[in-house]
């Protein structure tokens, strides 16, 4: 299973394309959306989504896009895309995907503490997805 899981991992693209649009000429560096995350480099969080565990790979832009996926280590296997925009400084809004099809928002704000970075907020699951509004959580270590 675990090797089933790396494959599905390593095989899968992180080249989404953003539902945003990313023509603005003032786009804010990149430092102002997560500090020490490389520009287009995946960076790995762990948390939780509802009571679930949940590990998190996002890949942070300049221009704010935001591109990644997330999957539960202890359930199925599923792997959830995700592609969203930083809309200020500590805010974060991703649209989740299920089989190619928007399945949740997730908004999010960041904070600090005990140098570490958490990004916490609340999923909100489409209709289709039983309308359920789940906490979401992640961290990643300030310095790695």
């Amino acid at each position: 299973m675990k090797q089933k899981l790396l494959a599905i991992l390593i095989l899968l693209p992180l080249g989404l394309v953003s539902c945003v649009s990313t023509t603005s000429s003032s786009a804010p560096s990149q430092a102002a959306y997560e500090e020490s995350a490389p520009v287009g480099n995946a960076q790995t969080y762990v948390g939780s989504v509802g009571v679930h565990s949940a590990v998190f790979v996002l890949t942070w832009q300049s221009d704010g896009n935001v591109t990644g996926h997330y999957y539960h280590p202890d359930n199925s296997g599923v792997i959830f895309k995700l592609r969203g925009k930083n809309t200020s400084l500590g805010e974060l809004v991703l649209t989740e995907y299920a089989a190619e099809v928007q399945s949740a928002v997730i908004t999010l704000k960041k904070s600090t503490a005990h140098g570490l970075i958490v990004w916490s907020g609340k999923m909100h699951n489409t209709e289709k997805h039983e309308g359920k509004v789940l906490d979401v959580s992640f961290t990643r270590k300030a310095d790695s």
